[in-house]
């Protein structure tokens, strides 16, 4: 049974990581090596320009989703003792991860998403940490105001 659960969660946290990188892997610039040096430029790319084409509310609101799916059921999970202070630290880097380097773009959305990013870095992800707690509350609100909810599921002992 544990076995199923460290899967579940190994898939889990994959999956947010896997979300995280999207931008990364799918972006349209991105080409082969060519073996020349890349043209200097001398202004970094804005958020927007670095969104996938159809990324837009709906999409930042489903990564904040994910992570705070992650984020409450490893919290469960941990306080049930079906993962350990290790896999609990490894995931909650990874969340904090996934927070720190999503791709935000111009949305209405994203000055929402930059205050939590903001309270993550000065502090974690913790439920101590009352800033980001703050900042996830108006995540919620501008999702729910561009007409995406923030919708985290429970793991099936919690109900889910």
């Amino acid at each position: 049974m544990k076995c199923g659960n460290q899967r579940a969660a190994l898939a889990i946290t994959l999956t947010v990581l896997a979300l995280t990188l999207t931008a990364c892997t799918t972006s349209p610039a991105a080409t082969a090596p060519t073996g020349k040096s890349a043209p200097e430029t001398t202004k970094p790319p804005a958020d927007a320009e670095l969104m996938p084409p159809d990324a837009d509310e709906r999409h930042l609101c489903g990564q904040v989703s994910a992570l705070e799916g992650v984020r409450y059921r490893s919290d469960w999970e941990h306080e049930q003792g079906l993962i350990d202070d290790v896999e609990y630290a490894s995931r909650v880097a990874a969340v904090e991860d996934g927070w720190r380097y999503m791709v935000l773009g111009a949305t209405d959305v994203s000055p929402a998403i930059k205050d939590a990013q903001r309270a993550v870095s000065s502090g974690g992800i913790g439920y101590e940490n009352t800033e980001f707690q703050r900042a996830v509350g108006d995540v919620g609100l501008a999702c729910d105001e561009a007409g995406s909810l923030i919708a985290v599921s429970a793991l099936p002992g919690q109900g889910g």
